[in-house]
C-alpha cells in the first residue's frame, strides 16, 4: 500500500499528466473515502478513478476498491455455498456430474480418501510416492485442493529415476522428496494430479503454451445467470499460472468485449507502473483486437455451470481454451472486483448489480 511520499507523487503526476488540481483530487478522495463504496486514497490512484474523461463525477461512486468487494461478495454469496466453488475437489466432483468439461485428474492425494470420480487415490505418504514414481503421466499439473494465487503448483515434464526428481517446464529440477513434503502440508488438504491441457493453437501462437484463463464474471439475478464482464489473464513465459497479483508475477491482463471476444484493451500492471501494450513480450505477437476462438462456445458453458450454484450470485468462472474446446478450470468468489474495473474502465456496480444488492 502507498505511503503518504507515494500519494503525493500520485497526486502530483495526476496534475502534471491531466491537469487535475490538488484540490479536486483531495475532494473526491473524501468523498469517495466517505461514500457508499469507501474507496482507498491509494485505489483512487491505482485504479485509475481520478480520471475524469474515463470516470465522470457521477460514476466515481459506483466504483469498488477491496473494501466493497468483499462486502458485495458477503451480499450475493451464501456463506453455506462458499465450499461449492472453493474446495476444487468438491467443484470437479461437481461439475463432472453434470457432464461439464473439467481437466482430466489422473489422481487425488487426500488423507481421508475424498475424490472426484475414477481417478487413483493414494491416501497416505507411501502410496503417493508410489505414483509419483511409476504412476503419473506428463505432462502434469499439481495443485493444492485448497490453495490460491497459483501457490506452491508444479507443473512437470519428466521423471529421473537415477537422480529421484523430477524435470518442470523449466528445466529445473524437483526432487521427489521436495514435491512429497509439499503434498503433506495439512493446509492444502490434499493435492490434485491432472494432465495439462492444451491451448488453442489460436492462443498458442499468440501466448504460448502456459494455460491462460478467460476469467468470466457471471451475476444471477432473479431473471436467470448473465456475463457481467470477461477479461483474459495472460501468462508470460516465466510462469506456469497466469495468476496477476496486481501484476507482481509480469503476466498480462486483457479486457475482453463480452458479446464478442474481441481483446480491447492489455495491460501490465495498475497504474502508474503499469503500461498499455498491444503485442505479448515473449511472443511478439499482436494480441490487442484479437478475438479469442470458441468464445459463444465458452459463454454458454459458463452460464450453463452457473445454474448450479443458485446460492452464489457473483461467480468468477475461469475458462481455458483449448484444442478441443473451452474447459472450465475453476470456480471462485471473494475476488478482487477493482482490477476488472481498472481493466474495463468502468464501474464496476451497474444497474443490474445495484438492484441485486
Amino acid at each position: 500500500m502507498p505511503n503518504v511520499q507515494q500519494l503525493i507523487q500520485h497526486a502530483a503526476a495526476v496534475k502534471r499528466l491531466h491537469g487535475k488540481p490538488y484540490v479536486r483530487q483531495v475532494a473526491d478522495i473524501l468523498r469517495l473515502k466517505f461514500g457508499a463504496q469507501q474507496l482507498s486514497a491509494s485505489e483512487y490512484y491505482e485504479l485509475g478513478v481520478f480520471d475524469d474523461g474515463v470516470y465522470p463525477a457521477p460514476s466515481k461512486r459506483d466504483c469498488v476498491g477491496w473494501r466493497a468487494s468483499a462486502r458485495i461478495d458477503q451480499a450475493l454469496n451464501h456463506a453455506y455455498w462458499r465450499a461449492a466453488a472453493n474446495d476444487k475437489l468438491l467443484n470437479y466432483a461437481l461439475l463432472q456430474h453434470y457432464g461439464l468439461p473439467i481437466p482430466r485428474t489422473q489422481a487425488c492425494y487426500s488423507p481421508l480418501g475424498r475424490h472426484i470420480g475414477s481417478e487413483q487415490r493414494p491416501h497416505s505418504r507411501q502410496e503417493l510416492e508410489q505414483f509419483l514414481r511409476s504412476g503419473m503421466q506428463f505432462p502434469a499439473f499439481i495443485k493444492p485442493i485448497h490453495g490460491s494465487y497459483g501457490r506452491d503448483t508444479y507443473r512437470l515434464e519428466a521423471w529421473d529415476g537415477a537422480r529421484e526428481q523430477f524435470l518442470d517446464a523449466h528445466g529445473q529440477s524437483v526432487a521427489l522428496t521436495t514435491l512429497l513434503d509439499t503434498c503433506m502440508n495439512r493446509q492444502f488438504t490434499g493435492m490434485l494430479f491432472q494432465d495439462c491441457l492444451r491451448p488453442h493453437p489460436q492462443l498458442c501462437a499468440l501466448v504460448g503454451d502456459t494455460t491462460s484463463c478467460v476469467r468470466v464474471i457471471v451475476v444471477v439475478p432473479p431473471t436467470g445467470p448473465q456475463v457481467h464482464l470477461a477479461f483474459w489473464k495472460i501468462a508470460r513465459a516465466h510462469n506456469i499460472t497466469d495468476n496477476f497479483c496486481m501484476g507482481e508475477t509480469g503476466n498480462l491482463l486483457a479486457w475482453v468485449n463480452k458479446k464478442s471476444g474481441s481483446v480491447e484493451r492489455v495491460v501490465t500492471g495498475l497504474w502508474p507502473a503499469g503500461k498499455e501494450v498491444t503485442q505479448h513480450p515473449d511472443t511478439g505477437q499482436t494480441i490487442l483486437g484479437t478475438t479469442l476462438p470458441d468464445w459463444q462456445a465458452a459463454i454458454t458453458l459458463c452460464l450453463a455451470a452457473a445454474v448450479h450454484f443458485p446460492g452464489l450470485r457473483l461467480q468468477h468462472w475461469d475458462v481455458a481454451f483449448c484444442s478441443s474446446g473451452p474447459v472450465l478450470m475453476e470456480l471462485n468468489t471473494e475476488a478482487d472486483l477493482g482490477v476488472p474495473q481498472y481493466l474495463g474502465r468502468t464501474p464496476f456496480i451497474d444497474r443490474t448489480i445495484r438492484e441485486m444488492l
